[in-house]
């Protein structure tokens, strides 16, 4: 997971990732829009698109660590420590790497990925 302060050391380095084919297109806040820009005097090297992706990117990921997990039915005691054990765990995270492979072996296919992404 990227933390925000890994961002510096990212912006530093050289970009080497895969873009989508399909361009989106944002209108920005105006104070989010003077910050980016802010972040983008003081790194160069990367540009504007570079740096919300990033940054988007570093969101979803705290956003995946907050996924809450609920737990299924009760089907026993673990007789070694006495805790519960559970037929399942439900969870939003499992739905959404779900639809996450969905989305991106359609990505993967529409611009002729040969060798599918692992995550």
């Amino acid at each position: 997971m990227m933390k925000p302060e890994d961002l510096l050391k990212v912006w530093d380095a050289p970009d080497h990732s895969r873009l989508t084919p399909k361009q989106i297109s944002i209108r920005l806040p105006i104070l989010v829009s003077a910050k980016l820009s802010a972040l983008n005097e003081m790194y160069p090297s990367k540009n504007k698109s570079q740096m919300i992706c990033d940054l988007i990117a570093t969101a979803i990921d705290q956003l995946e660590q907050g996924f809450p997990v609920e737990k299924g039915e009760i089907i026993g005691e673990d007789p070694d420590t006495g805790k519960e054990i559970y037929r399942e765990y439900r969870n939003v995270e499992n739905r959404y790497r779900e639809l996450t492979t969905k989305y991106l072996r359609e990505l993967e296919q529409e611009i002729g990925v040969d060798e599918p992404i692992e995550f």
